[in-house]
């Protein structure tokens, strides 16, 4: 049954099927090559996997983020941002990354993020003279930290699907080093590329001025504090906070900035049913997928061969991130986190990794798929807006993937990089 289950999903995806049915017809073609199992299985797995009250928080927080996207928070984050970093060597280019750092702990999704983002700033670096292949690539790598830095959908699936031990808080702040690491490393590839080939320094802004920028951009930054405090303290629960941000992002909209209008929503509101049916169905069609693979036996026989070459918790950890990295190639991270969670989980604990330290790591290496050819969706948001093609863009990628992956190497094996934050704040494993 696993061998139908597994290997009919992937022929499904090399047949180019959509992930969401791919994991449907698998899972009917497993529970009718069984033959002992109903396939009424299939409904009722479905009707289970999407039947949590913690799942709403994916709606909200993506209807919060589009919230934010159409109500003119773009303009004021990228001036904040030009201003701190734009009077360096590649200015416009440090300034991409640094959006994108700030943008990420709106919208929770890397798609998002490029959207917004890259359709103001990737034309404006090529104006300014940057190669569009090199604006893309830098713009798709920045926004890699878009389900890395909370809030972030990828980490709410890990922590309802690991197990009722995960804690989603402690999940969203371990993600808060890892994003800045990451953002840090893709402003020195980019600052050292720009003194290699001599790009142009923006306008410096005048330091006085800079504390005039802030006040506009300060209630979009307040969000995702708002959103970790209320979490931390215990006043909202996640989902809680969820609505709490569609409300704020709400109001900042329609009486701060002033960018939304009733006619303005309708669209938002119909671009956010598109994004969560997206999501929920990819979420009720892999629960059955999930416990089929349980059932055959698949996830132990797998542990066990694991174990069987090493006991090592960093030698495990390596070879999984090594297979993770394969798997981000083609597959997108939800759908790679609903069939392996299962599998890995097991894993990992029997040699003792914390799970909390696993799950940033995971989806971590997953969202660095989103930067690799050939189902890197990031690369070919970005490629449009730059109007270049794909093999353009992915010459430029090398410097950018490197500090990814130099990233992914350090919160992997120095685990307190993601645990840190979480044991000060709230205690985490004390």
């Amino acid at each position: 049954m696993g061998t139908v289950l597994v290997g009919g999903f992937f022929l499904l995806l090399a047949l180019s099927f959509p992930i969401g049915f791919a994991l449907g017809i698998a899972t009917m073609a497993a529970i009718w090559t069984h033959g002992g199992l109903p396939m009424s299985l299939l409904a009722q797995r479905t009707l289970v996997g999407v039947d949590s009250y913690a799942l709403l928080a994916i709606p909200f927080f993506i209807l919060a983020g589009n919230l934010m996207n159409g109500g003119g928070i773009t303009s004021r984050i990228i001036d904040l941002a030009n201003a701190l970093v734009g009077r360096f060597r590649g200015g416009l280019a440090l300034t991409s990354v640094l959006a994108a750092m700030i943008f990420s702990g709106l919208s929770g999704s890397a798609a998002a993020d490029a959207s917004a983002l890259g359709k103001v700033l990737i034309p404006a670096m090529k104006r300014q003279g940057y190669p569009g292949g090199f604006a893309a690539a830098l713009m798709a790598s920045a926004c890699v930290n878009g389900p890395i830095i909370p809030p972030s959908i990828p980490l709410v699936i890990y922590g309802l699907s690991a197990g009722k031990g995960v804690s989603i808080i402690a999940l969203f702040l371990g993600g808060i080093v890892p994003g800045i690491l990451l953002g840090v490393a893709l402003m020195v590839a980019a600052y050292w590329i720009s003194v290699r080939r001599d790009y142009p320094v923006a306008r410096a802004v005048p330091l006085r001025e800079i504390p005039k920028l802030v006040p506009p951009a300060l209630w979009a930054l307040m969000m995702p504090v708002i959103i970790l405090v209320g979490v931390v303290g215990g006043v909202v629960t996640v989902t809680e906070s969820a609505t709490v941000a569609v409300v704020y992002a709400g109001f900042v909209g329609f009486f701060i900035y002033r960018e939304l209008s009733l006619r303005s929503v309708w669209p938002i509101l119909v671009q956010t049913a598109l994004d969560t049916a997206l999501v929920t169905f990819i979420i009720a069609l892999s629960s059955g997928f999930g416990w089929l693979l349980a059932v055959s036996g698949m996830p132990r026989a797998v542990a066990a061969w694991i174990a069987s070459i090493s006991a090592d918790p960093t030698i495990i950890l390596a070879m999984i991130n090594l297979f993770l990295l394969v798997i981000g190639i083609f597959m997108e991270p939800l759908p790679a986190l609903f069939i392996l969670i299962p599998v890995l989980v097991p894993v990992v604990q029997a040699v003792g990794i914390d799970l909390v330290h696993f799950g940033l790591v995971m989806v971590f290496n997953l969202c660095l798929g989103l930067i690799t050819p050939p189902v890197g969706i990031l690369l070919y948001i970005c490629a449009n807006f730059a109007s270049v093609k794909l093999e353009e863009e992915s010459r430029e990628l090398g410097p950018f993937l490197l500090a990814g992956l130099l990233v992914l190497a350090l919160i992997s094996f120095v685990p307190s990089a993601v645990l840190w934050l979480p044991r000060v704040l709230i205690g985490y494993g004390a």
